[in-house]
């Protein structure tokens, strides 16, 4: 079998015509499992390169649904997606007894992948569900059906019975007056009934089932195409409420996020009213300890509305609670706060009673730093602009001399009109909601304001970028071309970490982390003579140069090219950095013929011929004034590198296609109750360890970081048994037993910090490691001990955090004492 898989993995190089592609569709029905999968591979490969296959490839594919072997089914679920794509509205007959119907090829295909959410393999569910949100034009009533275990009274046909009661089979029940054939349970087939269902009673209910998985990989999935098809259908997505709200008491933190932003989505297309059961449970999930649940159902209220308004009250109260238990959802709060009341009608009643404003009484300026009335004031002042005006007449004046305070300080939560709403009396209060904000570093913009603004900031970096490139190193307002492209780079990752304002993609983010890069190298060539600042910022560009370089997946050799180039200038402005003269001969030749080495391989990449002329004359000029022990062609080897740190002109960076960026996300908490874990230093200690990695393209250079309480990382390297893939790229890592010695401690409590880190190849392993720490070598720091060091293998890659954010345990040291014998204690 291994010859016939060699064979059909080198046909997808070509297009498959005639014969070719018969002779393929042939091994889907081979006697080895691999054979079988490499040559639906194959098919699947040409429709990505284009080629329409044919339709009669459907029932092989429908075939290969049901076979043994996990992976084969995989392949089936995307070739079943594919064809039926090509091919919607394909008729095909159903044929059950003597019954047929005939429907759409898409339809067909969503009825197999909806009963493969029953298959026994948790990576073949999470595959069908996953491909289900892709069938966005499938008729409705099969849509449906997704959301119902019993089969539906249209999904069903009647079959004439033929023969009466000559020589005919009448059936079980033949002479029972009144009495119809034996119910049959559901998932078998009843041959005496009168009717036939176009969906096996295992594609019933499909989400149910998706949503009901005990893995939570596969509820992900559902929920994930239960928000994409939602999309696409105005009444599915009213079906689907429902289930999603349910979704909320799940047992994982992830899906109990991933099912509100799902609603959020769906809410932001039309409003989702919530029924008095789904306020209830939408409540306990705001006491949920963790705060990415609680942002997300913050998030989520905020595109609902209530189906009686004096719901809202109880809701404001559970808001008042989350504002005193956690202060910081108060951003969050706010903001589903403001939506609230733009969504319901508020009257005057409502306001003074939430207000605590008594009808007989004269009422206490409440304080204006009270988070609560804060609340409930953003949450009153948003009511419609009809009335708007009304509510603000019938409240107390403090309350409208208030606005212009919290305008400022929570700026977004306010209508931009509601200086329309201050009554005529208070026209101070007027002019002050309409002046500009006082700080100007907070945004009132649009969202489309937001995209262009992007796009006139990212213009100009990459403008100031060209004009680095072209050798110009001043701004066109005189400003130096290091300065302009810092405080540019520094506008655009505001305007980029702004969670309310558009975010640009990941090409424009990508440039702007290599100007950044460049702007470090401009500050180089500006501060050679100050060799702590040089030092410090050759580590920058070397470490971020190698984080840019392993993060993002998709730059071309370009790129590449322009990030080796700057990795080598960092190395010579390091080397710049140091008097060769004090050194040992032997170790300085080393550490310059690693500068050489680095330069040649520079030079060697592909596209360098173009770019890297001066490079290659640099190189040759230095090997020989080294390679001379004459005392004064060392100093013009001084003055010949200093020179290259000073000339040295960046290549230029441009990503052609799409790019991602690597990232991991840990949501296992290793610790139990936030409880401390009980050690001795003696015996080694074991934590589970749970992440999901996102773009990443080898799981072989992922790796875990611990650092210990001592400040020393070490770098664990997980079994890739432990590294799953979800879809590519995409990975799920458990690892339940990551080993640790802890030293001997004093006996106070301390903390471990865990992290994922991407483990790249070092190019000079001994100088990257130098340069990334920012260390100078030491004056006596001799031949041998460089030699010894040459061969260390944590020299041997530079580590990059992916992490989103790490994870610390508590470790409390304590003594195990053996316990005393029977003599002792006597």
């Amino acid at each position: 079998h291994h010859l016939r898989c060699a064979a059909l993995s080198v046909l997808p190089l070509v297009r498959m015509r005639g014969d070719l592609f018969e002779t393929v569709c042939g091994y889907t029905a081979d006697s080895h499992p691999k054979v079988r999968q490499t040559a639906l591979a194959a098919i699947l490969r040409q429709h990505t390169m284009g080629v329409e296959l044919p339709v009669d490839t459907y029932d092989d594919c429908v075939a290969a649904t049901k076979d043994d072997f996990e992976q084969v089914r995989l392949v089936a679920v995307e070739l079943l997606w594919a064809i039926s794509s090509t091919f919607p509205e394909y008729p095909v007959v159903i044929r059950k007894h003597r019954g047929g119907e005939t429907i759409r090829l898409l339809d067909d295909a969503f009825v197999k992948i909806c009963d493969m959410v029953n298959d026994g393999s948790v990576v073949v569910r999470q595959r069908a569900c996953t491909v289900l949100g892709r069938f966005k034009q499938v008729d409705a009533t099969f849509l449906c059906q997704t959301f119902s275990k019993q089969v539906m009274s249209h999904l069903r046909r009647y079959v004439p019975r033929s023969g009466g009661g000559r020589g005919g089979y009448a059936g079980r029940n033949r002479g029972v007056k009144g009495k119809t054939a034996i119910p049959t349970p559901h998932g078998d087939t009843d041959v005496e009934a009168d009717e036939f269902r176009l969906l096996d009673s295992g594609a019933a209910g499909a989400f149910v089932h998706g949503l009901e998985d005990e893995h939570q990989e596969v509820r992900d999935a559902t929920i994930e195409s239960i928000a994409e098809l939602c999309a696409a259908s105005a009444d599915f997505a009213a079906k689907a409420v429902d289930f999603l709200v349910d979704m909320f008491n799940d047992s994982s933190d992830r899906v109990r996020i991933r099912a509100m932003r799902a609603l959020t989505r769906i809410g932001a297309a039309q409003h989702i009213q919530l029924t008095e059961e789904q306020l209830s449970i939408a409540m306990s999930a705001m006491k949920d300890a963790d705060y990415a649940v609680r942002h997300a159902i913050y998030a989520f209220l905020g595109v609902c509305v209530l189906a009686k308004a004096k719901w809202l009250d109880r809701l404001a109260g559970g808001f008042k609670a989350n504002l005193e238990k956690y202060p910081a959802d108060q951003l969050p709060i706010y903001a589903s706060l403001s939506a609230l009341g733009q969504h319901h009608a508020i009257t005057v009643a409502f306001a003074r009673s939430l207000l605590g404003i008594s009808d007989h009484y004269l009422s206490r300026e409440a304080r204006i730093d009270d988070v609560v009335y804060a609340g409930n004031v953003i949450l009153i002042m948003n009511a419609k602009p009809e009335s708007r005006k009304a509510i603000a007449e019938a409240l107390p004046d403090y309350i409208c001399t208030h606005l212009p305070y919290l305008n400022d300080k929570y700026p977004g939560c306010l209508p931009p009109d509601i200086a329309h709403a201050v009554p005529c009396k208070l026209a101070f209060v007027k002019l002050m909601l309409d002046r500009p904000h006082p700080d100007p570093s907070v945004s009132k913009l649009t969202l489309d304001d937001s995209r262009r603004k992007i796009s006139d900031v990212f213009g100009a970096i990459v403008a100031t970028l060209e004009d680095v490139v072209s050798g110009d190193r001043m701004d066109s307002d005189g400003t130096g071309a290091a300065a302009s492209l810092a405080a540019r780079v520094s506008e655009f990752n505001a305007l980029s970490t702004d969670p309310e304002k558009a975010a640009p993609d990941e090409r424009q983010q990508a440039v702007a982390r290599y100007a950044q890069l460049v702007s470090h190298v401009l500050d180089v060539q500006q501060e050679q003579q100050k060799q702590p600042r040089v030092l410090k910022l050759a580590s920058l560009i070397m470490h971020r140069a190698y984080e840019l370089d392993a993060r993002t997946v998709g730059l071309g050799s370009g790129c590449k090219l322009a990030l080796a180039a700057v990795r080598l200038f960092a190395h010579a402005a390091w080397l710049n950095a140091h008097a060769l003269g004090r050194y040992d001969r032997r170790l300085a030749d080393k550490m310059v013929g690693e500068l050489v080495r680095r330069m040649g391989q520079t030079v060697q990449l592909q596209g360098a011929s173009i770019h890297c002329g001066g490079i290659r004359a640099s190189m040759q000029r230095l090997e020989q004034k080294w390679s001379s022990n004459d005392d004064a062609m060392c100093q013009e080897f001084g003055d010949e590198l200093a020179a290259f740190v000073r000339q040295f002109t960046p290549l230029p960076f441009g990503p052609t296609g799409l790019c991602r960026r690597a990232s991991a996300h840990l949501h296992a908490r290793p610790t139990a109750m936030g409880q401390p874990i009980e050690y001795n230093h003696a015996f080694p200690l074991r934590l589970p360890l749970a992440a999901s990695l996102r773009w990443v393209a080898r799981r072989s250079a992922v790796a875990v970081a611990v650092t210990l309480p001592t400040q020393q990382t070490l770098y664990l390297a997980p079994p890739l048994s432990t590294i799953k893939p979800q879809m590519p790229m995409h990975w799920a890592m458990h690892w339940d037993d990551v080993p640790l010695s802890l030293p001997l401690s004093s006996g106070e409590a301390t903390a471990v910090r865990l992290s994922v880190v991407l483990l790249c190849q070092a190019q000079m392993p001994w100088t990257d490691a130098l340069v990334v720490k920012g260390a100078a070598v030491p004056a006596k720091y001799s031949a041998e001990r460089y030699f010894r060091a040459v061969g260390d293998p944590q020299l041997q890659h530079i580590a990059v955090d992916i992490a989103d954010e790490s994870h610390s345990v508590s470790v409390n040291p304590v003594e195990f004492r053996a316990p005393a014998s029977i003599h002792t204690r006597i």
